[in-house]
């Protein structure tokens, strides 16, 4: 349901956010229900903005918290987590969480992306920081707008067709 909701809004990116920001709640369950079975052992989600709906349906998946805020007073457990974005583009707003989970005692173990877009920094900035990246769909930037990444470098989560 998920790449057909992004095949349907292809090649405008505009599109695509009009359809992500309306996708129903059983569409992102869905999707956190196939991450669920994939990610590592964490003890809670960080959720990006933009990426809250999946959060949300991840943290339900695993039984586990979502941080909305991370900061010393929030924070009630030092643990592993992993950062919930809905577009991972250059990584800056990633990078930000990052730095601030493990400044208040969390480590963050992988970035879970509904969408990677494969032209931007936001893998390497993470992957530099040894956080893993596994995204459901990689879109790339052509001259006519957005496509499928036809190449599947390592952190793709293979969506059922």
């Amino acid at each position: 349901m998920f790449r057909d909701a992004v095949a349907a809004a292809l090649p405008s990116e505009e599109r695509l956010r009009e359809r992500l920001a309306r996708l129903p709640d059983r569409a992102w369950t869905d999707l956190a229900l196939l991450f669920a079975a994939a990610l590592p052992e964490i003890d809670g989600v960080i959720a990006l903005q933009g990426g809250e709906a999946f959060a949300r349906a991840l943290a339900a998946a695993r039984g586990i918290p979502v941080l909305h805020t991370v900061n010393a007073e929030h924070n009630l457990f030092p643990g592993e987590v992993a950062l919930v974005t809905g577009h991972l583009q250059g990584g800056l707003p990633e990078m930000q969480a990052l730095m601030r989970a493990e400044r208040y005692g969390l480590r963050v173990l992988v970035a879970v992306a509904a969408i990677e877009r494969t032209g931007a920094m936001g893998r390497t900035r993470l992957e530099l920081h040894d956080t893993r990246v596994q995204s459901a769909v990689q879109l790339a930037d052509t001259p006519g707008g957005l496509t499928f990444e036809r190449r599947t470098p390592p952190g793709l989560l293979r969506l059922p067709s």
